[in-house]
């Protein structure tokens, strides 16, 4: 898909990328206007409220960059915090693991905003807290589940999955359980007895940590409004592995 790039003759260097694609280009009294289908566009107009439109499509802004201190040493990666007049929904990932901010998920002090950040997103990840083995399956009759002894950090509404092979099966969504049963709500994969069986939680918040020795973050407004961002920053501690 065709992009338009632009350049910065104060900073002499490429400074982003846009989507838009126009016919031609032209400046004229300190103004900047594009042709598309045969019409003339102003860009940059003040009193046009709504940013990021193009020849009747509407973008949304997104700023990406990188940390990357002591890029030989592995961090964990604890908060995002950023500068400005608008909150940014956000992207995380490190070489290791990926995971997102909401805007709901950050708080206003003074011109900043805070937000803890979750943990690793993949849902076919098996690290962190997200994921508990339950052991074998000893028999499946409707929607109940035996199995030996369940761990005690279970909760109704965990997953519930079964390794068959190399993959892993969900088999239901958990809505009941005792010491040596597991009832979910309906069968998604056919349960097979004396298969290894596990429990997931919700990995955003009990998955694996944002480990990794840099970290890009994206983010992207969601608004069609006028915005500012000043700086962005990130606390992040020395791995202990």
């Amino acid at each position: 898909m065709p992009k338009t790039l632009t350049f910065s003759e104060k900073n002499n260097g490429w400074t982003g990328e846009s989507p838009f694609h126009p016919g031609d280009m032209t400046s004229l009294d300190n103004r900047f206007y594009s042709f598309k289908g045969g019409q003339l566009y102003l860009h940059n107009d003040k009193a046009n409220p709504v940013r990021c439109n193009f020849y009747g499509t509407q973008y949304y802004p997104r700023v990406k960059t990188v940390f990357n201190d002591a890029p030989d040493t592995d961090k964990i990666f604890k908060t995002l915090t950023t500068e400005g007049n608008a909150k940014w929904s956000v992207i995380v990932e490190t070489n290791f693991v990926t995971s997102t901010v909401k805007t709901n998920e950050f708080v206003t002090k003074e011109s900043r905003e805070f937000a803890y950040l979750r943990q690793d997103e993949d849902e076919t990840s098996t690290q962190g807290g997200a994921v508990q083995g339950v052991g074998n399956l000893i028999e499946a009759v409707a929607l109940v589940m035996s199995v030996a002894s369940i761990p005690d950090n279970i909760n109704i509404g965990d997953a519930l999955f079964q390794m068959n092979g190399a993959e892993q099966e969900l088999i239901g969504i958990i809505t009941d359980y005792t010491p040596t049963s597991i009832t979910v709500d309906a069968i998604n994969e056919t349960p097979i007895e004396d298969t290894f069986c596990f429990i997931r939680k919700i990995n955003r918040i009990e998955g694996a940590e944002m480990r990794g020795y840099y970290m890009e973050v994206t983010l992207e407004l969601e608004s069609t409004s006028s915005a500012e961002l000043f700086a962005i920053s990130t606390n992040a501690v020395k791995s202990g592995i």
